[in-house]
């Protein structure tokens, strides 16, 4: 088959599967990206979203709002289908083909940023603010950010235990989040200190031993996968020597919500921030009496 026919054929389709449909000055907004999909329903702008893709669907409650898939596996015919006017999304929302087709057939494709910085964080509030006509609301949820972010300054505890989080899979060895990931800046606010910092600055497999050889006093999880593992035990049964770490050995390992710490730093990764934080200091406090 004819790649470049089959993609000028399909362009065609999905064009005019979109002009009979396009509404006049109206926002029909798909959200391909978790931390994006939080700040359109933040900023209360839901009425606007037509779409989200499945990294955002935890962030539904009871919104009638459909699922369209992984945002990097986007259909272009799916998509074009609701007639949208935005696609909002992360650098990994794809594939190309499919950008490319919305982009020929007039939507408006954005890239929004996914540091974990601050300025990042208010960098894709305001894009979102801009085109949702909620700067009102956008200026309220930054401004609460950083009070909560000076709060967490003030409640750091004086000396910063090391939190690790990993990722497991039966079979292969043990990932860990190194120094620019968005759980690292989540262990930093908290008040902790992340071990791996100075063995990657992304993600990188490691063996038990040299987690061991790490001795985290608090081991962070996903809760999806420890109850698909079997909870402790089936984490203890898949990688035995972790019994011999603080964080087990004090019952210090946290399931987070997977979706807190995708799509760079968000409301969900401060949240978790701050809930660690509070971990932490109650640890200490307990430990003190």
């Amino acid at each position: 088959m004819n790649t470049k026919k089959s993609f000028k054929a399909l362009s065609l389709t999905v064009s005019l599967l979109l002009s009979p449909f396009a509404v006049a000055d109206e926002t029909r907004i798909i959200s391909a990206g978790s931390t994006v999909t939080e700040l359109l329903f933040a900023l209360g702008a839901d009425e606007q979203v037509v779409a989200i893709d499945l990294t955002s669907r935890h962030y539904l409650d009871d919104r009638d709002i459909p699922v369209l898939g992984y945002h990097r596996q986007l259909a272009a015919e799916g998509l074009l289908a609701l007639s949208p006017t935005h696609l909002l999304g992360s650098p990994d929302m794809g594939p190309d083909t499919t950008l490319q087709l919305l982009k020929q057939a007039g939507v408006n494709v954005e890239t929004l940023p996914t540091g974990n910085s601050v300025d990042a964080f208010n960098e894709r509030v305001d894009t979102i603010a801009e085109l949702t006509n909620t700067k009102v609301q956008a200026e309220t949820i930054k401004a609460n950010v950083q009070a909560q972010m000076t709060k967490l300054e003030t409640q750091q505890p004086d000396n910063a235990p090391s939190v690790l989080f990993m990722m497991l899979s039966d079979g292969r060895p043990m990932t860990v989040a190194g120094a620019q990931t968005t759980v690292n800046t989540v262990i930093e606010l908290a008040g902790g200190v992340n071990p791996a910092a100075k063995e990657s600055t992304s993600y990188k497999q490691l063996s038990a031993e040299a987690i061991v050889k790490m001795q985290p006093e608090y081991i962070l999880v996903s809760d999806r996968t420890l109850s698909q593992i079997g909870g402790l035990d089936g984490m203890l049964k898949q990688q035995p020597l972790l019994a011999a770490t603080p964080a087990f050995q004090n019952n210090k390992v946290i399931p987070i919500k997977g979706h807190s710490i995708l799509g760079g730093f968000g409301l969900a990764s401060l949240e978790l921030a701050t809930s660690l934080n509070t971990r932490i200091n109650d640890d200490i406090d307990h430990a003190a009496k």
